[in-house]
């Protein structure tokens, strides 16, 4: 299992419609090949970042599958514009710290 993290940073103001925007393109993640689970949580730090982790099948299942598919440019299309910034992206092998 790979779990991708993403720090998803919007425009000031607009985290109560980043997260109806999300929930409206929730299924269109939830419904990907490989996709396992997902949560979204906005940061305590800064209520206008908001982390997204998704536990994925394996990282093909993310980069080769969901990334290039329309239900990603669909996804995408909703959020981007009320993003702030590019999202950061990150993969990790689901694990536990030693």
């Amino acid at each position: 299992m790979v779990i991708e993290l993403a720090i998803l940073r919007v425009q000031p103001g607009n985290g109560s419609g980043f997260e109806d925007a999300f929930d409206s393109v929730r299924p269109l993640l939830a419904a990907a090949d490989g996709h396992l689970r997902h949560r979204l949580v906005q940061t305590l730090d800064d209520r206008n970042t908001f982390l997204l982790e998704v536990a994925w099948r394996d990282l093909e299942a993310h980069v080769n599958g969901f990334e290039p598919s329309e239900a990603h440019a669909r996804f995408m299309s909703v959020l981007e514009p009320l993003l702030h910034e590019e999202p950061i992206v990150i993969h990790v092998v689901q694990g536990s710290v030693t």
